[in-house]
């Protein structure tokens, strides 16, 4: 047997589908970087010199730990072949963990600002048990197979090859349901405790967790279309949008909410500016620093 032949590599399967999603990850790895080198000096100026808290940690992993996530993402798009007895079955479990951890961390910065609006523990411990059941029970539905599925599996015996599965439906669906949720929840507390006119900063925080709400159920909805009626071969092309709008929206959020925090100070006197909250339809200066 001819040692020298088994260790030439293979090439992986490649079709149109397979290179538009290589192609469309690397594009939103190109985002990312780019996003993050103009909202640069806007960290600089609202996070940097802030005291380390629970959302500074939150806001730190949702804007960096993409680049991580996304950049295996973009390793693995790049690659086309592999080597025998090779597997890159670690790589992509690792990876798939990275871009959990990555939309919990944006998530955990919505929950922390909803939390504030109102300071309620009962909404508090639905804000978090809810997504975990919803994420523990399309986790457990995504290891079913789906009698809808009829596809042929893809040639990928080292699972080395950017590839996704129709499955992935269920965890867009248990986003698109918590996303709904949230909507719901901020549309109630904004018309029930702050019904009458609200300042700058509630403005801004309202309207910019509506928009990143919309935005997610937005790119949900998308992702449930792409993973279901495209071939197989094109269900990947949603691995990287979700991590990368999630990590964008959340920073800028932050970075708008610190803004009007500073221009409200023409209009309120805060004691600490760095430590907020909302209380009786109008921001307090108490806990929680969002």
């Amino acid at each position: 047997m001819n040692l020298s032949f088994m260790s030439h590599p293979t090439a992986l399967y490649v079709d149109a589908g397979i290179q538009a999603s290589n192609y469309f990850n690397v594009g939103m790895f190109a985002v990312l970087i780019f996003d993050y080198f103009i909202t640069l000096e806007a960290e600089s100026q609202w996070v940097w010199h802030r005291k380390w808290t629970f959302v500074r940690f939150t806001f730190t992993v949702s804007r960096y730990l993409p680049f991580f996530g996304i950049g295996m993402t973009f390793i693995a798009a790049l690659r086309t072949q592999y080597y025998p007895g090779e597997s890159c079955v670690r790589f992509g479990q690792a990876s798939n963990v990275l871009h959990i951890i990555c939309i919990l961390a944006a998530e955990g910065l919505l929950i922390t600002r909803i939390y504030a609006s109102w300071k309620s523990k009962r909404l508090l411990t639905f804000l978090l048990v809810f997504p975990v059941v919803c994420f523990v029970v399309s986790y457990i539905l995504s290891d079913t197979t789906l009698f809808f599925d009829f596809t042929t599996p893809i040639p990928d015996p080292a699972s080395c090859l950017l590839s996704g599965s129709r499955n992935n439906v269920f965890e867009y669906a248990a986003l698109l349901l918590y996303e709904l949720v949230l909507l719901c929840l901020m549309l109630y507390i904004r018309f029930s405790k702050y019904s009458n006119p609200i300042g700058p900063l509630q403005q801004t925080y309202f309207s910019d967790s509506l928009r990143y709400v919309m935005c997610i159920m937005a790119m949900s909805s998308v992702s449930i279309i792409l993973t279901m009626v495209p071939p197989i071969t094109w269900v990947s092309i949603t691995d990287s949008p979700q991590v990368v709008i999630h990590s964008v929206l959340a920073s800028r959020i932050l970075f708008n909410l610190r803004a009007s925090e500073r221009r409200s100070q023409f209009h309120a006197t805060l004691t600490d500016v760095s430590e907020m909250q909302f209380g009786r339809g109008r921001f307090s200066t108490l806990v929680f620093d969002v």
